[in-house]
């Protein structure tokens, strides 16, 4: 069996009020990997744990790759267009982005439709998108997505979903953290976050049981 490309060992972590002990998961190449559980549980701090944002008070993260984190938040400057955002998070030129937009897997996103418009005029779906593309475009070979789908509508959902997909299918390695059953659907694993522990989800329970479990 192929070594892991994200291989986390008896982690434990703190924030604020938030403590994960002895966290242990493993992500392989084209793995989707899915982390539940209740707000506070302690998602975002694993995922900066692993982005190298954060460091563990005792165990061993080892990350096999280049990593690209999309935080909940989305690192967007609102007086600047698709494009000038786009331009900060890389030396490519205009044309090369359009390039990286048009002609690859990030053409699922669509951001070329909207390349002009600044940001503080973008819906939600348009901010998540931009946000996705402008971490794309390093070309990690793993994708953190903190919250990926949380108050978008439909058809920015469908987009994202097709673009894990995608990414999954074509080796990259995603470690998602949501509350969206949509997301789960497309996950190889899912790990629950409770109580401080992490713990593998069985087959054949659902996110939801787990949770009120």
């Amino acid at each position: 069996m192929s070594e892991p490309i994200v291989n986390i060992e008896n982690i434990s972590l703190k924030y604020k009020k938030t403590v994960l002990t002895n966290v242990s998961i493993s992500a392989g190449k084209g793995e989707t990997i899915g982390l539940l559980g209740l707000n506070g549980s302690g998602k975002s701090t694993l995922l900066s744990a692993i982005a190298g944002l954060r460091k563990p008070a005792s165990g061993v993260i080892k990350v096999n790759g280049k990593a690209g984190f999309v935080t909940q938040e989305n690192a967007l400057i609102d007086e600047l267009t698709a494009m000038d955002n786009l331009k900060m998070w890389t030396p490519l030129s205009k044309a090369g982005i359009m390039n990286e937009l048009t002609g690859t897997e990030l053409s699922i996103l669509k951001v070329s439709d909207f390349i002009d418009l600044k940001v503080k005029r973008m819906s939600g779906g348009m901010k998540k998108r931009l946000a996705i593309a402008s971490v794309l475009l390093s070309k990690p070979d793993i994708l953190l997505m903190d919250e990926p789908l949380a108050a978008l509508d439909i058809p920015a959902k469908n987009d994202i979903i097709n673009f894990i997909d995608s990414f999954r299918s074509k080796g990259g390695t995603i470690i998602i953290a949501s509350h969206s059953e949509d997301v789960f659907r497309h996950c190889s694993k899912i790990y629950l976050l409770k109580n401080g522990a992490c713990t593998l989800l069985p087959e054949g329970v659902s996110p939801a049981e787990a949770l009120n479990a």
